[in-house]
């Protein structure tokens, strides 16, 4: 009897033990799906990151997915039926999507400043001196919500001009504002900076946005909150691949790396590829800056664009870009680069 009785709490302690050190099923790996707009390079460090191999080196699978546009991409992302995960270029529709209802939260950036002010090359010199007696009761061309006007909005009511008193002229494409210039409908246009290059035959650059206002918030990275929450540990392996891309980037010694394969990417020249990622004030950050994303917001909250009923900070992240950062420089301690971020 004593032996049987032995013999079944050794079972019972067995089973126990196995029992307790079961180990939960490992967490399915899930696909990143990252939208871009066809022949578009502002999301170049992702473009890299997945070029050069670093999201398999860090053990995360992404799809590159063409869309066709912002709406598009922002619409499939807010339904998070697993189409889309994540929208790179832009901040003004991401903005406008969260204040209309969408439960999106923006975690990483993308770029900052690319804006640029322009005019007739004969209007230039007078609108560099940006005071009241110029400014004010001017009229501008500009696609609606850009980016350039609305922080070039915020610039010129901090300096004392009255910015209600200029006439906006809303054109459909960045060649209209270069036109509505050239043709003297408006004295100034705002326009990304590459484009103001672009229609340099028609117009001159007054100021690059970020000499006025210096890391501007440009285009974001967004996703559903329930994506954000579901693919968590995928997305912080993402980031880290795009800090490895992004030290790349940076790097003078890749630039013609950089150049010849995004040119190749995009079916755009050599020179525009170039001109639009070294030579404009252009600058890829993957900091995902929130303070700057809630002054902009109420930026447009200012301009008219929406009313600001949401609290923007509910859908802004910033740990995800820690906690790749952190792993990162841990990663790569003797690696300087990420020191400076």
């Amino acid at each position: 009897m004593k032996k049987t009785l032995a013999v079944l709490v050794s079972a019972l302690l067995l089973t126990s033990l196995f029992a307790g050190g079961k180990k939960e099923p490992a967490k399915e790996a899930q696909t990143i799906k990252f939208g871009v707009t066809p022949g578009t390079i502002r999301t170049a460090v992702v473009l890299l990151a997945d070029h050069l191999g670093y999201y398999k080196e860090e053990g995360v699978d992404v799809e590159i997915r063409e869309v066709a546009n912002a709406t598009a991409a922002l619409t499939s992302i807010s339904l998070a039926k697993g189409e889309l995960d994540i929208w790179g270029t832009g901040i003004v529709p991401d903005l406008n999507f969260i204040a209309n209802g969408s439960d999106l939260v923006i975690f990483e950036g993308t770029a900052a400043e690319g804006g640029a002010i322009v005019a007739k090359p004969e209007n230039v010199a007078k609108f560099k001196d940006i005071t009241p007696a110029n400014y004010n009761g001017i009229k501008i061309a500009t696609v609606r919500a850009d980016t350039a006007w609305v922080v070039s909005r915020a610039h010129l009511e901090k300096v004392g001009v009255d910015v209600n008193s200029i006439q906006v002229v809303e054109v459909d494409s960045q060649v209209n504002v270069a036109e509505a210039v050239n043709k003297g409908e408006a004295v100034l246009g705002f326009l990304p900076a590459e484009f103001a290059r672009k229609y340099a035959e028609k117009v001159d650059v007054v100021y690059e946005v970020g000499e006025l206002e210096p890391l501007y918030v440009c285009c974001r990275q967004v996703t559903a909150r329930t994506t954000l929450e579901q693919k968590r540990d995928e997305l912080i392996k993402f980031t880290k691949a795009n800090l490895r891309a992004l030290k790349y980037y940076s790097d003078p010694a890749n630039r013609d790396a950089v150049v010849a394969y995004l040119a190749e990417y995009s079916s755009q020249s050599t020179d525009y590829v170039y001109n639009y990622l070294f030579e404009n004030r252009t600058i890829m950050t993957l900091n995902p800056n929130k303070q700057g994303v809630i002054d902009y917001y109420y930026s447009l909250v200012n301009a008219g664009y929406f009313s600001g009923d949401i609290k923007i900070e509910d859908h802004v992240e910033s740990t995800i870009y820690d906690e790749a950062l952190a792993q990162i420089k841990a990663q790569y301690p003797n690696e300087d680069f990420y020191k400076t971020l």
